[in-house]
């Protein structure tokens, strides 16, 4: 009985993006099941490609010529059929290809090598030496050195390490179509996993004895050794015998091949270490808290359940609600996953989580090595771990009987990809967890309007937690316009109500923490003379003043440049820095208060593998009275000590040409606001503004979400933003201009022109195209053309796009520009 397999092979072209079939072997026939990983003859010239088996068929629709599957790469499927389900939900979702997709769930640490090598042909190889010497006096230089490499490295080599020959791929064709070489393809299959070999006795004390006794078998004083400490220190790591007895492979060899020993591989399991420690407190939840265990637990093995909204306001004693509900899952057999939105955030969730459930709880998030990642995925598959906690990628865990999902701070934009395909945690969250009854918890104090509208109508359950788990009020928010400080003839960043509580904060041994939202010394440099700004050379963007090396950074590529004492545009001495960066904030708080330990939280402060975690440690042991940082200080970190939060600069948000900007501010006022008073000291925040009046700030003051979204809602509904219109964001970026320009107009007239086609006339609900508001990153000119689905069906304009970006992309855009489609995008900048 014949049989087919329907296939995506690994590669990262739109031409093969779509299922390819496949004959399947006789041998394999039994073995092939749907999500294998096989070996296929790709390509006019078959090279040996991986691909993932979505379907097995018993006949062809068409008469076709089919290649047949050379092997099964793995003994089973590394994809289910769910995650096979879920790649051809978000190919659709999110239009973007098959290897996307796969590429999310693909197990780390896999990696297929596939290479060419050439051999000397049997005709000449069997030649006798005579009638070879006779031979190569026949050849030309370059296949004379071809032969010679071949013979020279043991008759064959990988066509890669003879690449200086020149035109060598024409010249290896030749010579073999004159049968003098073969030239064939070949791969290794890599998986980055460590063993470690462990050696015991191969039978007990008294056993042994007798057994080497009866066979006379003669032992070195080496070998003795190894034997009397094996008998009372059985099964131990080879290479810590080795060391503790300073015994060489020969002896352990020699023994083996005795039938004295075994020697066992087993998995070893790569954990990273973490220097961050918390201790478990038992915990005595609250009314509010139990209420939402109990909803959450009496459903979770109900059908056709909603997702749950956790809206608790920030020190609520959410985590506790997450970890009682995760202990009722595990009793009753099932996997969680938790997801936080950076992994500034881990060392404390990991802690807390390690300290209640043991080595049952995994990380996994970017900063782990392959090797790591990869240990996760084997161990999650073995049952080792049955919690994971991560930041976005570990919604793609290969759990078996996976039953809680819980997304904390599920406002963060962190949560959306930026790179393809642009997915959304949540959104394949909620796709998941309907699909397979799983309970989808989404926790916040700052839910986004656009799924708080949700909730108003019907699609979530909410769960309210309105009180402090210590039952201690909200810190108070006292706003200081700094207008007012100015015309008072205080030009210092801070005012001086916060100067007076920090100096309070401090004498109380509490402490601070200051939040501004960027990092570096000051936002640009620039002349005072003649107004030159010092531009990124690759992007539309002013440089960031760092002081400590007196250069400017482009946060955008990494462009540097040391900022010259003169202006490279009129020669004046009038180069200053303006704005404010954490730097500035550290060195102005040093000469205010000569005594204060501080410590700075940034993106540069924190990019040293395990920094992050030392000064999260410091600031928790109470080693630094203040901490400033950026909005990694807004995403849940709870330290009891803090009694005062400054935010220096609370409108700067406001100000940004993004339709999310009030929301963003709303939120990290409040979520900043809640990082004081979270223990038995209460907490005050000193919010510093230019504009006191806005709705965003004057809701944030009073912590009042209903009345911000109920303000907000209304500008969405006017202005057609989400929730009530989708959004579609294509972006044409390259390095010519013109051409970029030019890619962008072909783009809207190709859309315009099916639209036409199809009787639509009114083209409002398209916006562009034009240059984005960022025109220029890395080199690459960016414009863009925005959709809303404002009188026309989603579905329609999402396969109009995927029509003209996709399949028809070379006849509509140049090769050498890039096209990326984003549907609801968090920012349009």
């Amino acid at each position: 009985m014949e049989k087919y397999a329907k296939l995506v092979v690994r590669s990262n072209t739109i031409y093969t993006d779509n299922l390819f079939t496949y004959k399947v072997p006789d041998f394999l026939i039994n073995e092939l099941s749907i999500g294998h990983r096989v070996l296929v003859p790709f390509g006019r010239g078959n090279k040996p490609t991986e691909a993932f088996v979505f379907e097995i068929i018993d006949n062809l629709d068409e008469d076709i010529k089919t290649k047949e599957i050379v092997d099964v790469l793995d003994e089973k499927p590394i994809f289910r059929v769910e995650d096979l389900e879920l790649v051809n939900w978000m190919k659709n979702r999110y239009l973007c290809t098959y290897i996307d997709c796969i590429n999310l769930i693909y197990p780390k640490g896999y990696k297929l090598n596939n290479y060419k090598v050439v051999t000397l042909n049997e005709s000449i190889d069997n030649l006798s030496e005579h009638k070879f010497k006779e031979f190569l006096l026949t050849l030309n230089e370059n296949q004379t050195k071809v032969i010679e490499l071949i013979i020279s490295n043991k008759g064959k080599i990988k066509v890669e390490k003879i690449k200086d020959i020149q035109n060598v791929n024409s010249l290896l064709d030749r010579m073999a179509k004159k049968q003098i070489i073969n030239l064939y393809w070949e791969y290794k299959d890599h998986k980055n996993e460590k063993k470690i070999c462990y050696i015991s006795l191969t039978m007990d004390s008294d056993e042994l004895d007798d057994y080497i006794k009866d066979n006379k078998i003669n032992l070195g004083s080496k070998q003795k050794e190894i034997v009397k400490f094996l008998k009372n220190n059985n099964n131990i790591e080879i290479n810590d015998l080795m060391e503790l007895l300073n015994a060489s492979k020969k002896s352990i060899t020699s023994l083996y091949d005795k039938n004295l020993i075994t020697l066992k591989l087993e998995d070893y399991y790569r954990n990273p270490n973490s220097i961050y420690k918390s201790s478990y407190k038992d915990i005595i939840l609250n009314n509010e808290q139990q209420y939402a265990i109990n909803k959450i637990t009496s459903q979770m093995f109900e059908e056709n359940k909603k997702p749950y909204m956790l809206h608790g306001i920030t020190g609520s004693g959410k985590t506790e609600v997450y970890m009682e509900v995760i202990d009722y899952a595990l009793k009753q057999g099932l996997d969680s996953i938790v997801l936080v939105p950076e992994i500034a955030l881990t060392p404390q969730t990991i802690s807390r989580f390690k300290n209640r459930f043991g080595d049952i709880v995994g990380v996994f998030h970017s900063q782990l090595s392959e090797g790591q990642k990869h240990d996760v995925y084997k161990a999650i598959k073995a049952g080792k771990i049955r919690i994971l906690v991560g930041a976005r990628s570990a919604l793609f865990a290969p759990f078996n009987s996976l039953g809680v999902i819980i997304i904390d701070e599920f406002h963060e934009t962190s949560y959306k990809s930026e790179k393809n395909p642009k997915f959304s945690a949540i959104e394949i969250a909620k796709y998941m967890s309907i699909k397979n009854d799983i309970s989808l918890i989404l926790g916040s104090a700052t839910p986004p309007i656009d799924e708080y509208y949700k909730v108003k109508n019907n699609e979530y359950e909410l769960i309210e937690i309105k009180n402090r788990a210590n039952n201690k009020p909200l810190p108070k928010i006292k706003v200081i316009d700094m207008k007012g400080q100015l015309n008072n003839g205080n030009k210092s960043i801070f005012s001086i109500p916060l100067q007076n509580e920090i100096q309070e904060a401090i004498k109380n041994k509490s402490q601070v923490i200051l939040f501004l939202n960027r990092r570096g010394y000051a936002s640009f440099v620039s002349c005072r003379a003649c107004g030159y700004v010092f531009q990124c050379e690759n992007c539309d963007i002013s440089l960031t003043y760092h002081k400590g090396k007196n250069i400017g950074r482009c946060h955008y590529c990494g462009y540097e440049k040391e900022i010259p004492k003169e202006c490279p545009d009129c020669g004046s001495k009038y180069i200053k820095p303006f704005g404010v960066g954490t730097q500035k904030i550290e060195e102005e708080l040093k000469t205010i208060f000569p005594d204060a330990k501080i410590l700075r939280m940034d993106k540069d402060t924190t990019s040293k593998k395990g920094s992050l975690e030392e000064i999260l440690n410091k600031f928790k042991n109470e080693e630094a009275d203040i901490l400033i940082g950026t909005q990694m200080l807004s995403k849940g970190l709870d330290f009891e000590n803090v009694t005062l939060v400054g935010i220096l600069s609370a409108d700067m948000m406001l100000n940004f040409p993004d339709f999310k900007s009030f929301e963003n501010t709303f939120q990290l006022i409040t979520q900043v606001s809640g990082r004081a008073g979270r223990s038995d000291k209460e907490g005050k925040v000193i919010l510093q503004t230019y504009d006191t009046d806005h709705y965003a700030i004057r809701r944030a003051i009073n912590y009042d979400y209903e009345g911000f979204y109920s303000d907000e809602i209304k500008i969405r509904k006017a202005f057609g933003y989400s929730p009530f219109n989708n959004m579609i964001s294509v972006v044409i970026s390259g390095e010519n201009e013109k051409v970029v320009k030019q890619n962008s107009e072909n783009m809207y007239n190709s859309i315009i022109y099916l639209l036409k086609n199809r009787g639509i006339n009114d083209f409002e609900f398209i916006l562009g195209p034009n240059p984005c508001s960022i025109a220029k990153i890395n080199q690459n000119y960016r414009w863009q053309i925005l959709f809303k689905d404002d009188n026309i069906e989603i579905n329609l304009l999402k396969g109009i796009i995927k029509y003209i970006c996709i399949t028809k992309r070379d006849v509509v855009f140049n090769k050498d520009v890039n096209v990326s489609i984003d549907i609801n995008p968090n920012s349009v900048l």
